[in-house]
């Protein structure tokens, strides 16, 4: 295996044997946006100092990947390769006494420093986040999905989507890969049952949701096929690895059965986090002060602002599309009629995924031509279609593995999910025209060119082991949004750039109406058919894409409300720092002093630009 790729403070071992834990600490309340005073330097008193902020953050660090090493494998800290978290009791014990002590201890830190005090918040939400799933939220107990749902990184998948990166990684040779690969399969089985152990007797009040069981069994499926292929070309003339391969579809076989025949049956739980519980996990998940009350009442408003503009747009287009029509026709009519026009012009199925890659190129020519960012080499970046065990949730997805890995180069995917080839002709023809032309290419912007492979570069020019891993989501989804915008009003389109405005307005409706579903369905106040109706009527979405997103904010929360929060708080940094520099104010000098301090709360980024 090759060398320990943190830097030397995250080496330090947490025990991992602790007694009978405390009683619990009190979960702490969402980062204040002030910055607290910074404390001067320390005074030799002859009692033992507090621990410094690095100390405090690599001790977390330390201890969050042993409790969820598929995290430090997608992070890019190879020594838990092998491991599978651990789902006893016992090991949830002492990972909730771990935490109380050191949350003890971040909250008696005195920081010396501007990056000192934003750590320390970053800690302060994290572990109460990591607390609240611990205690209450406990997803490993109702969701099979063999997901880990704690929402500060990406991805969620903990067996298949990790197998992959380990074998397709370039961080060690694959020899040694392999070892890692077969010691992880050969702790698939145990896992396997401790799954199956929590989900059928669950401690905490939570059972299965139906939904949760229907994905599950999907995914599952999707993941003995990638055993029995891609992992098996890579472990077929490894007599150990064979074993446990072997030993390891089984397993997952034995866990298909179960979800068929014992957990998908009895499978009636409440999907939604109810509306006390998701309160809690909204401040610390998102690293924001506004409640979820007060998101949607801002989301709203700035959907019906963006629906304002995208009718007085269409009224242009219909003008420009039938000049010769004279028929009065509501406002509704109007923008629905251009949406169907302007999306006749789509990919087939077949060509969904090449679609989203082949305007890359542009967009990089466009991106440089304005001066808006430096670019990431090409090569970082390939565009494959959505793993088998990923599809069905979202239409697309950035995966930039192995961020700690200090070198020069770096890849990253852009994944597609492609068309369901189960889906019949009209279902299939709704998708595509949510997949048209002008839409795939703003979801390219976002994605990849100036979107999330864009940050991910400038992220790792100053890298922070703490921010790089517990990176702010909401920040990194605005930042896409913004980028998509930012591109449109520049021109994207030439001749053609009011079609991409049109799409780019629907999808600022899109996140605001994201943050709406989020809060009222999570919360209990909004129904099935109450948010297809309004992602369709109200925001003119195709229905096969609504169906989608609502099985999306099913199978998560908080994480739809990323994208208005973030883009909210650019916007307005973006009008304080014009205030500040004034006639010096650049795009590119605001683009980096959002992206190039690591992904960070807006916030905090704000408070660094615009200090005195």
């Amino acid at each position: 295996m090759r060398r320990p790729l943190l830097p030397v403070g995250l080496l330090f071992f947490v025990a991992c044997g602790s007694p009978a834990p405390p009683p619990p600490a009190p979960l702490p309340q969402p980062s204040a946006t002030a910055v607290t005073s910074i404390a001067p330097a320390a005074v030799d008193s002859g009692v033992a100092p507090l621990p410094a902020v690095s100390e405090l953050s690599a001790r977390y660090l330390e201890g969050l990947f042993r409790a969820k090493p598929h995290l430090a494998s997608f992070a890019g800290d190879h020594r838990f390769d092998g491991a599978l978290p651990d789902f006893s009791p016992e090991a949830f014990e002492r990972r909730e006494a771990e935490l109380s002590k050191l949350l003890a201890e971040v909250a008696s830190v005195h920081p010396t420093s501007f990056d000192d005090v934003v750590d320390v918040a970053i800690m302060n939400d994290a572990i109460g986040l990591e607390l609240l799933y611990i205690r209450e939220i406990r997803d490993w107990e109702w969701d099979p999905r063999m997901n880990d749902s704690f929402p500060v990184y990406d991805p969620r998948e903990i067996v298949a989507g990790r197998i992959s990166d380990i074998m397709h990684g370039d961080f060690a040779p694959e020899a040694d890969r392999r070892r890692s690969l077969t010691a992880q399969l050969r702790a698939l089985p145990a896992f396997i049952t401790q799954a199956k152990a929590a989900l059928e007797k669950p401690r905490g009040k939570k059972k299965t949701p139906k939904v949760y069981a229907e994905q599950a069994k999907k995914e599952n499926i999707g993941r003995i096929e990638f055993m029995q292929t891609e992992v098996r070309d890579f472990t077929k003339d490894d007599k150990d690895a064979e074993v446990a391969r072997t030993a390891a579809v089984e397993a997952l076989k034995g866990y298909q059965t179960f979800l068929d025949k014992t957990l998908g049956p009895t499978a009636d739980g409440e999907w939604r986090l109810g509306r006390d519980l998701y309160k809690k996990k909204f401040g610390m998940a998102l690293q924001t002060e506004l409640g979820p009350d007060e998101a949607l009442v801002a989301a709203k408003k700035a959907f019906d602002d963006a629906r304002a503009e995208l009718i007085v747009l269409s009224k242009k287009l219909a003008v420009q599309l039938w000049p010769a029509d004279k028929k009065q026709r509501t406002d509704a009519e109007i923008v629905n009629r251009v949406k169907e026009e302007l999306s006749k012009h789509h990919p087939t199925p077949d060509a969904l995924v090449s679609a989203h890659a082949k305007n890359l190129d542009q967009m990089r020519a466009f991106i440089e031509s304005h001066d808006l960012l430096a670019l990431p080499p090409k090569d970082t970046l390939t565009v494959q279609p959505m793993p088998l065990f990923k599809r069905g949730a979202s239409g697309a997805e950035y995966l930039a593995p192995g961020v700690l890995e200090r070198r020069p180069s770096f890849k990253a995917t852009y994944y597609v999910d492609p068309i369901d080839p189960t889906w019949k002709k009209d279902k299939v023809e709704s998708y595509l025209r949510g997949q048209n032309e002008y839409e795939v290419q703003l979801i390219a912007m976002h994605e990849a060119y100036p979107g999330h492979h864009t940050q991910f570069f400038y992220s790792r020019k100053n890298l922070n082991p703490l921010r790089a891993v517990m990176w702010n989501a909401a920040m990194v989804e605005g930042w896409a949004v913004y980028a998509e915008g930012q591109m449109v009003t520049l021109g994207w389109g030439g001749a053609d750039n009011d079609r991409y405005r049109f799409y780019d307005l629907r999808g600022q409706m899109i996140s605001c109406a994201n943050t709406v579903l989020d809060v009222k369905l999570q919360s209990g106040s909004m129904t099935d058919e109450e948010a297809v109706r309004f992602m369709v009527e109200d925001g003119f979405q195709e229905r096969a894409m609504a169906e989608k997103k609502l099985l999306r904010a099913k199978l998560d929360s908080t994480q739809l409300a990323q994208y208005f929060l973030g883009l909210a708080e650019i916007r307005t940094f973006e009008k304080e720092y014009r205030q500040k520099v004034g006639d010096k104010y650049s795009q590119r000098g605001f683009n980096e002093a959002v992206i190039a301090d690591g992904s960070v709360a807006v916030k905090f980024l704000r408070q660094k630009a615009l200090r005195p």
